[in-house]
């Protein structure tokens, strides 16, 4: 019994030691944003990534540097603040519906609320068409109180699988402060 209890301590010590490593390790391949004004961190590839001016709303603009794929953060606020127990597929089929409105030539492949970083957040994936041909986009949705924050990464079809773990690596890294 003692050496289960041994194994067991030394299996929690070697996670609880491990698990910052890990975390560093993929926080040190990101570029952080952070903007205080808008109380929010986001991280973005550091290698053929690169921040450009911001417009149309957003609040953050980063593209590739070979125009293979971008993410943009805009901000929102909400005319009533909403608790985590709020954030519901009400609020999901809401920005389904908002985004339909804002772009009514996308074509909503599917939705689903989650859990990212301790957050409940909305992600809507969709098909666009692009300046250089069609692509494929997500949306994440983090609401903080009466802030809404809109993640969007949208990559070239073509360079989808290249890709494929920047929105999610974006949106995972995304910390929002208390304002």
């Amino acid at each position: 019994m003692a050496t289960l209890a041994r194994g067991l301590v030394c299996l929690l010590t070697l996670t609880l030691v491990a698990t910052p490593v890990v975390l560093r390790a993929q926080a040190k391949d990101l570029t952080p944003f952070q903007s205080t004004v808008y109380n929010v961190t986001f991280g973005y590839p550091k290698k053929d990534w690169i921040a450009v001016p911001a417009a149309g709303g957003n609040i953050a603009l980063v593209m590739h540097k070979k125009a293979e794929a971008s993410l943009a953060l805009d901000y929102q606020v909400l005319r009533v603040a909403l608790a985590p127990d709020e954030i519901d597929d009400t609020f999901k089929e809401i920005e389904v519906e908002a985004l339909t409105q804002r772009a009514p030539h996308a074509r909503v492949g599917a939705s689903e609320l989650t859990e990212m970083s301790g957050r409940k957040v909305v992600i809507i994936r969709y098909g666009a068409a692009g300046l250089t041909g069609d692509l494929d986009v997500t949306q994440y949705s983090v609401v903080e109180g009466a802030a809404l924050y809109r993640l969007t990464c949208a990559v070239a079809r073509a360079k989808a699988r290249q890709h494929a773990t920047v929105c999610d690596s974006a949106a995972q890294s995304m910390v929002i402060a208390a304002s």
